[in-house]
């Protein structure tokens, strides 16, 4: 199986699916996502998410899966070059979950566009750097206004 075809697989077994269980499978123990610090906070997590390590991994997976069960992730474009993954994605959920601070469950969905390098060590994922458009979960869940500064659309 190709570094690719893992990084896919990844997607559908972690993320989409929530089978935290089996993260040992597909990210090392020393895993380490380099996120940045966006002050958006979609999912109401308390604190700082900590991307860091199994446990970190699997309290953010369990916490985005408790505000949107049906998250996913769709890989749009993937392409890998020695250790290195690009994916390029689309984001969906609805939030029938728990609340997020003073926002209840809306039953309100989104789609937004999701960009993630990954660097391979033995068939697995040991670092993550991605760029998740949280401000247009924000506002499609009715969590913010939408901006006046978009002009288009």
């Amino acid at each position: 199986m190709t570094n690719e075809d893992i990084a896919r697989q990844t997607i559908e077994v972690i993320w989409c699916r929530g089978e935290v269980d089996r993260i040992p499978e597909f990210y090392t123990e020393d895993f380490h996502a380099h996120q940045p610090n966006i002050r958006l906070n979609w999912t109401g997590v308390p604190g700082r998410p900590n991307w860091v390590g199994h446990e970190g991994l699997r309290n953010i997976v369990t916490w985005i899966k408790s505000v949107c069960p049906d998250y996913h992730e769709a890989p749009q474009l993937v392409v890998g070059s020695g250790d290195m993954v690009a994916m390029r994605m689309i984001n969906t959920g609805t939030h029938t979950g728990r609340a997020v601070g003073r926002f209840q469950p809306s039953g309100k969905s989104f789609e937004a566009v999701d960009t993630m390098f990954v660097r391979m060590v033995g068939g697995r994922i040991a670092e993550q750097w991605g760029l998740f458009d949280q401000h247009a979960v924000c506002v499609q869940l009715g969590f913010v206004e939408p901006s006046e500064l978009v002009i288009y659309g």
